[in-house]
């Protein structure tokens, strides 16, 4: 079994089909090397990755070019006052960007985020907010597929701070950065 082939099977043994966005590396050269397969979220941006079964589909040195492109879009500090209701807190990107996952610390508790709005639609089901610690780097809930941000439009966060203190919300998205 080629690893063209193993890497089918295990797409469809975790019902994602073939297709599905998947960086897989072969650990040691050769016939039947170990492959190191872990999914990624699919969309825009997904990064191109080497792969020995497809000679000269990607031409790249992989010490000079690592993961294909991911990085971290951090937010910053905003300080949220204390009763502050639906404060917009502004994300920029200096290149088009895929998010994978969202960080937000652990270490923050009361901040409740509202709405995650891309060119003014709300990407929540509804308005009522999801406290952050939700969204902490050490959250187990699921993440939701994140669209590809923009350098002209980004992405705002609507927080509210029910508590009775100054709160920062800060973090940041780690994920791909999307070549023109």
């Amino acid at each position: 079994m080629n690893s063209s082939q193993m890497a089918r099977q295990l797409l469809a043994a975790h019902g994602q089909g073939v297709g599905a966005a998947l960086n897989v590396r072969a650990q040691q050269p050769g016939v039947g090397a170990a492959l190191n397969v872990r999914r990624m979220q699919p969309g825009v941006g997904v990064p191109a990755q080497a792969q020995a079964f497809h000679p000269g589909a990607v031409d790249y040195d992989q010490a000079a070019y690592p993961e294909g492109g991911l990085t971290w879009l951090g937010f910053g500090v905003t300080v949220v006052p204390a009763a502050a209701v639906n404060q917009v807190v502004p994300i920029t990107t200096q290149r088009p960007f895929t998010p994978q996952l969202l960080y937000l610390p652990s270490t923050v508790i009361g901040l409740i985020v509202t709405q995650v709005q891309l060119e003014g639609t709300n990407l929540f089901a509804n308005t009522l907010g999801i406290p952050v610690e939700l969204m902490s780097e050490v959250s187990n809930a699921p993440q939701i597929q994140w669209p590809t941000l923009d350098t002209s439009t980004g992405i705002q966060f609507l927080v509210s701070n029910p508590t009775g203190g100054n709160l920062n919300f800060e973090g940041g998205f780690w994920g791909t950065q999307v070549r023109r």
